[in-house]
């Protein structure tokens, strides 16, 4: 298969996966909401959001793996030892963060106002099963960087269909019989287990007997953790930013406000993910284009896509002003909730117009290899977010929260896109010099 039929495919499955995401989750958000209500759904979201949050923590060991693996000059033993010493560190993640998840919800469960809405028992059985839910994941982002380097990505869109399907459909179905939050847990950690058990049979395929079991190897891991450690940072920013909101909420306000917020944040985390999915692609595209003869195409290549996409967001903008309440309400059909989130979303959609505008420079910049201009501009992002939110949301509440982002990114989006413009500007001089 071409390297060109090889990328149309694999990002086939990567989009035929977030397109099916999209749907469940569209369907299954409103149902979920009127059968466990507002607040125990603001809730739910609350906790359900440490299991994204400890995900991050794989400190770029994930991207390091894939990579090594993938590298045609790595031999069948450093392939060996790359597994075994991933699994050791994946093992041991998994078991702190595990650990983690329940001494840090079994405190907050006493000082947050917001676990009063939800009786003692059912909260700590929730937090015993979302502990076992973050260490099967951890297990499980382990296993899925095999077929992600063997370019497998039918076999790594696994984790999406089965989990993915758990969270959203048979979350919302379960819900209409047992509107318990455990319950919907408990659920959800069984497909997390058949994910780990399907990816185990593959893997043990790839590294049988002893090649499978984890190991540590200090070489290894020194070279791993070099690698991923540079790349760590810009991820946690961005999971940062997707989660911080709900401990503000939750702490400052109520769990209706997490609702009210969550909602429209995640009609524009669905946009943004869609530009994301296409970025993935133009990064190496990007990467081969650059070259004396070929350059001047990325440079066209980029204003054209930026341009469609600033044309994609004012449409967003549009659409959310016009039709966004009546769309709101036919979605979840409860008056109180759309009355608090429509107004977040006309904010957000101005939120969403700039921050469209980012993943191409991002992937372009990494091509460049300056990944740590985006980390920068990231961290920058959130910390302007964390510091407007703290001032903001005692007076306007979910909103001020929404201004926040809003305002962070009226100044940081500015600054990347002519810092990326530079950097790529140089580039062209750069190959224009060395011939």
């Amino acid at each position: 298969m071409s390297i060109k039929a090889s990328l149309i495919k694999n990002t086939g499955f990567n989009l035929a996966g977030y397109a099916y995401l999209l749907v469940a989750s569209f369907f299954s958000v409103s149902i979920l909401l009127n059968n466990l209500g507002r607040d125990v759904f603001g809730v739910y979201l609350f906790l359900i959001s440490f299991i994204s949050l400890s995900a991050v923590f794989d400190f770029g060991i994930s991207n390091a793996v894939v990579r090594k693996l993938s590298l045609a000059s790595t031999t069948a033993e450093e392939k060996v030892k790359t597994w075994k010493t991933s699994f050791s560190i994946f093992v041991t993640l998994a078991l702190v963060l595990s650990v983690g998840v329940i001494l840090i919800l079994q405190y907050l469960s006493r000082v947050m106002t917001i676990f009063a809405l939800v009786d003692t028992n059912t909260i700590n059985v929730s937090i015993l099963i979302l502990s076992f839910i973050a260490f099967i994941n951890h297990i499980n982002i382990h296993l899925l960087n095999l077929p992600q380097a063997e370019q497998r990505f039918d076999i790594f869109n696994s984790k999406t269909f089965l989990v993915g399907t758990a969270n959203t459909i048979i979350s919302a179905i379960v819900s209409s019989f047992y509107p318990n939050i455990a319950v919907l847990y408990s659920v959800q950690l069984l497909f997390h287990l058949l994910t780990c058990i399907y990816m185990l049979s593959y893997s043990w395929r790839f590294f049988p007997g002893k090649s499978f079991t984890p190991s540590y190897d200090k070489e290894t891991g020194r070279e791993l953790f070099s690698f991923g450690l540079r790349n760590f940072v810009g991820t946690l920013a961005g999971q940062v930013e997707s989660q911080f909101s709900n401990f503000i909420l939750g702490a400052l306000v109520s769990a209706r406000a997490i609702t009210s917020f969550s909602i429209p944040q995640s009609i524009v985390a669905k946009g943004a993910g869609v530009i994301s999915q296409f970025a993935q692609v133009f990064f190496p595209l990007s990467a081969s284009l650059l070259e004396r003869d070929r350059i001047k195409k990325l440079r066209s290549l980029v204003l054209g896509v930026e341009g469609l996409t600033l044309l994609g967001g004012i449409v967003a903008v549009v659409l959310s002003h016009t039709i966004g309440q009546p769309f709101l309400m036919w979605w979840l059909k409860d008056s109180i909730v759309v009355e608090t989130a429509f107004p977040v979303l006309k904010i957000l959609s101005f939120y969403f117009l700039l921050v469209s505008l980012t993943p191409v420079p991002t992937a372009l910049l990494q091509g460049l290899n300056k990944p740590q201009i985006p980390s920068f501009f990231g961290v920058l992002t959130v910390s302007v977010e964390i510091l407007l939110s703290l001032f903001l949301v005692p007076i306007y509440g979910a909103v001020g929260v929404a201004y926040s982002f809003l305002f962070s990114v009226s100044v940081t989006v500015p600054f990347i896109l002519i810092v990326t413009w530079v950097q790529l500007d140089r580039e062209i001089k750069k190959l224009s010099l060395s011939h």
